[in-house]
């Protein structure tokens, strides 16, 4: 009956978690919105072999997470627009990783399989990628059942040689080969560390697994070489190959040691509880599966983040799923102290947080206190109050029921790890129900490309487009409809009637034959600035 009751607790805790941020909004730039215009060219040209944005092809990341979004988008568009429908895909990657991440330790610590869910959520670092449209989130639902493979392999080999095989395809067919290759490490190297994987019967785990990934690893490569050798090369190496080894334009850059610079606050509150396990468990390392497994997976895909050129804080999404199952284990030898100094800490921090949303909601929306109330509308110029009264009472009901929680969760060494999570729930939720349009105010550029298409003539012709962003791209193939001749990929600039160059306040300004006809940014944006020019000689 406990564990009934847990479990339900822990879903509607997960859910509520998981849905404020999904809806009710535009892509927001960088990465979702590129990520959203290949999603939408594949609903539009229903090509779905070879991504596409915005006309051109895209290669950064094979098509998984892409063909599951759009067959989100065709279920649920309408009623829901396509970014809010697409974005739906998440709850199912969700779900999927928080139910493996629990089977995965209950495998390991038996009993203890709904706290795992909790941890996850509660991290800083999975907040904004979880919902947000980007293909991480099926890389952590791969991680998820790799780690599932690999601790159910004795027990329930079928099963686990599936979930292996499976989490290694759809890390592959996410993010890239590389994403894919820490679990494919950790396959002999889990045999190195830990003696109880020394077995005939592992091996064969193993080989069965690698014919079970095959599929994956294969199907779209050979697809897309069939169709034409050239995209296949250069997405193999160059988005692939290259993308590691070297910096390309757009890569993110770091020393070695960036991820363990990024870790204290991307893995908080996970990262010291984990480590501490690691501590108090160190004699039992070789000889405990629940600590060998997330160890291994940890250090291969650490060693694999910080050995490639582009470094970015959202690649170290995949560290949570070790570090969550090593904070399991360490849980029952915390020392009440620092179990109690937990449980104090997240009540005064969210307490504080969620008092600043309302404040600043208060400001946003009333204009009280007046003087932050300027400020905000400084920030975002052109935010309208829209804060449906119905948010508003949700979020009452939501931060009642975070408040009663603290007061109805028994004492037990796990008790500070449920009011956090609960207080990471009622935080985001919140900030999600009351300002998620201002947010989206300055993150859409939505009004941006409507300002523009008034710019231009209803026939306007081509358009050529200088420095103009993948996400600028996408959302004006989106909004209005216009796909760009790029001069970057060749196309010439006075081929057309129209240049829109990107730009900041003293960049992108042209001269000679164009004239300027249009010029616009983002609400509070200082520093982009796009600029329209029309040929002087174009035809009238």
């Amino acid at each position: 009956m406990l564990e009934q009751r847990r479990a339900l607790v822990v879903c509607a805790v997960c859910l509520l978690w998981m849905l404020p941020g999904l809806l009710g909004r535009d892509p927001w730039k960088p990465e979702e919105a590129y990520v959203f215009g290949v999603v939408y060219e594949m609903l539009v040209s229903g090509n779905w072999l070879v991504p596409h944005l915005a006309g051109e092809v895209f290669l950064r990341h094979p098509p998984f997470y892409h063909w599951t979004a759009a067959m989100a988008a065709r279920a649920f568009s309408p009623p829901l627009t396509i970014p809010d429908a697409a974005r739906l895909v998440n709850v199912a990657y969700g779900a999927l990783t928080f139910a493996v991440i629990a089977a995965t330790t209950n495998r390991l610590y038996r009993g203890r399989g709904w706290l795992a869910p909790l941890l996850l959520l509660g991290c800083v670092g999975i907040v904004q990628p979880a919902h947000q449209l980007i293909p991480d989130n099926a890389l952590l639902a791969g991680y998820a059942l790799a780690a599932y493979g690999f601790a159910a392999w004795g027990t329930a080999r079928p099963l686990a040689v599936l979930s292996l095989g499976c989490g290694v395809g759809i890390a592959f067919l996410s993010r890239g080969i590389f994403s894919a290759l820490p679990l494919v490490l950790s396959v002999p190297l889990l045999p190195w560390l830990s003696p109880s994987f020394r077995d005939r019967r592992y091996l064969r785990f193993a080989a069965l697994s690698a014919l079970v990934s095959l599929p994956w690893l294969l199907i779209w490569p050979v697809a897309l070489y069939v169709h034409d050798a050239s995209l296949f090369r250069e997405w193999f190496w160059i988005h692939q190959v290259g993308s590691f080894w070297s910096y390309l334009p757009g890569a993110g850059q770091g020393t070695f040691a960036y991820y363990l610079d990024v870790l204290p606050w991307f893995a908080w509150p996970v990262l010291p509880f984990a480590l501490w396990a690691l501590w108090a468990g160190r004699d039992r390392l070789r000889t405990d599966r629940g600590l060998a497994i997330p160890v291994v997976m940890f250090v291969t895909t650490l060693l694999v983040l910080s050995i490639a050129h582009d470094k970015r804080e959202l690649f170290a999404l995949p560290l949570l799923v070790p570090l969550v199952l090593l904070t399991v284990s360490g849980i029952p030898d915390l020392r009440r102290g620092a179990i109690n100094a937990y449980f104090w800490f997240g009540i005064a921090f969210f307490l504080f947080f969620i008092a600043v949303v309302w404040f600043y909601f208060s400001a946003v929306e009333f204009g009280v206190p007046e003087r932050v109330s300027r400020h905000m509308a400084d920030m975002e110029p052109g935010y309208a109050p829209s804060v449906h009264p119905l948010l508003i009472i949700a979020s009452v009901i939501v931060v009642a029921c975070w408040i009663l929680a603290l007061f109805n969760v028994r004492r037990s060494p796990e008790r500070p790890f449920v009011t956090w999570a609960a207080g990471a729930t009622a935080f985001w939720a919140t900030l999600m129900f009351l300002m998620v349009g201002w947010i989206d105010n300055a993150k859409s550029y939505r009004p941006v490309v409507e300002s523009l298409e008034t710019a231009l003539p209803r026939n306007h012709g081509c358009i050529a487009s200088l420095s103009l962003g993948e996400s600028q791209r996408a959302l004006l193939q989106y909004f209005a409809g216009i796909e760009t001749a790029r001069v970057e990929s060749g196309h010439r600039a006075d081929d057309c009637d129209f240049l829109l160059v990107e730009g900041t306040q003293s960049e992108g300004v042209m001269t000679g034959p164009w004239k300027l006809v249009w010029t616009g940014h983002r609400a509070g944006d200082d520093r982009e600035r796009y600029r329209l020019y029309r040929h002087e000689e174009a035809r009238r």
